[in-house]
């Protein structure tokens, strides 16, 4: 009776302390995070018709705040032929991207004539950036007037199909100027998307110019300082953790990839963790890194993440890291640090 007793008391002593250890109770369980950086939302800038004060005036107040957008384009109209270096050069080396506007925000005549104004324009913002071929790029449907776009929705669905085209959400109630006047109303988009934790987004034509005057004004120029108050207020609500301020594509690649990925425990001690990160879509147009949220053992302070020939070291919260990875062949080691 004794030496059972003794048996059950140790039995029962080995159980609480595994119960009670912070080492490997929940270690390696991961979870992709629903937006990139385990941000709370998501918010998209989009500008429209390759107006000049566009590079002009907003591409530097992005800059100084360190905010991406996405800029629609036209590559065979005027305004942007005449400044073609400013939005070749300046515009992709200042990190901002470029999407479809059509070739000349013309319309489509029929099908041949869309596919030289869809498909054109397509070959020439690849031909921008040649190294980063192939890729996805984001389309916006240019505002033309009626009998104006004569193709059917199929037929538009089989372009973007054919030229790796993403539609953007549509420009109703999310003008700049058009729709929305104040800094005020466009920051409530951004709290809107927040309270959901979905995306919201504003498209912008021109933007007002001071100090350059060529006898006419961009379309539905955005007041400087409006302009201001809402970069600053995007900022702020990005610096805080809330926001991810980010281009068309990058949102829906994010998106995407985490409807179709699966992150899967291989092994965990309390030294390190492996992990497997799958993505069943097409790897040669989806393969940027999700973020993905690690439990680790409790005495970690922090971790050597490795994937392939890429090396990074966080620091522990709560328990947990939190870390990019791209989904694929590569698996993902932790190896923990005290």
């Amino acid at each position: 009776m004794k030496s059972s007793f003794w048996a059950q008391l140790g039995l029962i002593a080995c159980l609480l302390l595994f119960l009670l250890s912070p080492a490997l109770a929940g270690t390696g369980e991961t979870k992709i995070a629903k937006w990139h950086d385990d941000k709370k939302a998501v918010f998209l800038l989009m500008f429209d018709d390759s107006w000049p004060s566009q590079w002009q005036v907003a591409l530097p107040a992005l800059v100084d705040r360190g905010l991406i957008a996405t800029f629609y384009v036209n590559p065979g109209k005027g305004e942007f032929l005449k400044f073609k270096e400013k939005w070749t050069k300046d515009m992709i080396d200042a990190g901002m991207v470029l999407g479809n506007h059509t070739m000349t925000h013309k319309g489509v005549a029929d099908m041949a004539d869309a596919e030289q104004e869809i498909g054109g324009a397509t070959k020439a913002i690849l031909e921008m950036t040649p190294d980063e071929t192939p890729r996805l790029l984001s389309f916006a449907m240019p505002g033309v007037g009626p009998g104006k776009w004569n193709i059917s929705k199929e037929q538009y669905s089989e372009l973007l199909a054919k030229h790796h085209l993403i539609d953007r959400p549509p420009f109703n109630g999310h003008g700049a100027v058009y729709h929305l006047q104040t800094a005020d109303q466009m920051l409530a988009l951004a709290d809107r998307a927040i309270s959901r934790g979905e995306m919201e987004y504003l498209v912008v034509h021109g933007v007002e110019r001071r100090e350059i005057n060529w006898g006419y004004q961009d379309m539905w120029p955005l007041k400087v300082d409006i302009l201001s108050t809402l970069l600053d207020g995007l900022k702020d609500r990005q610096s805080r953790g809330d926001l991810w301020v980010t281009d068309h594509i990058s949102w829906h690649c994010y998106q995407a990839e985490r409807d179709h990925s699966t992150v899967k425990t291989l092994h965990a001690d309390d030294k390190t963790v492996s992990l497997e990160l799958a993505c069943s879509l097409d790897h040669e147009y989806y393969h940027r890194p999700l973020t993905l949220v690690t439990q680790i053992h409790a005495t970690w302070a922090k971790a050597d993440v490795v994937q392939g020939k890429t090396t990074k070291t966080v620091t522990a919260q709560n328990g947990q890291i939190t870390f990019e990875a791209t989904p694929g062949n590569e698996l993902i080691q932790i190896v923990g640090s005290r």
